[in-house]
């Protein structure tokens, strides 16, 4: 079995990866717990596991992998696909995380 994040869990990841309106309704979830989306993101990916986030946003996990290390700055198109995979129109983040 690949390396996963110790947030991982397969029962949870599977319901999220199924349907979309519980990964919307779990991505607004975890914003009440951060500051930014971009965080959310972070900890949603975690959960749901790199690969099969991978699968869902149609981008390789190591560009994802690479996309969510802090500090990165993000393009507001990259930031758009990344969030696709929630059903979420507006983003909260920093404009001194976005290129």
């Amino acid at each position: 079995m690949a390396n996963r994040f110790s947030d991982w869990q397969e029962d949870l990841s599977s319901d999220l990866v199924k349907s979309k309106k519980r990964r919307k309704l779990f991505f607004e979830a975890m914003q009440e717990e951060y500051d930014n989306d971009l965080d959310v993101l972070r900890a949603v990916v975690k959960v749901i596991g790199l690969k099969e986030y991978s699968k869902l946003c149609g981008l390789p996990s190591s560009n994802i992998s690479n996309y969510l290390k802090k500090g990165k700055d993000l393009k507001v198109s990259t930031i758009s696909k990344l969030i696709s995979p929630f059903g979420i129109k507006v983003v909260n983040i920093s404009l001194d995380l976005v290129a």
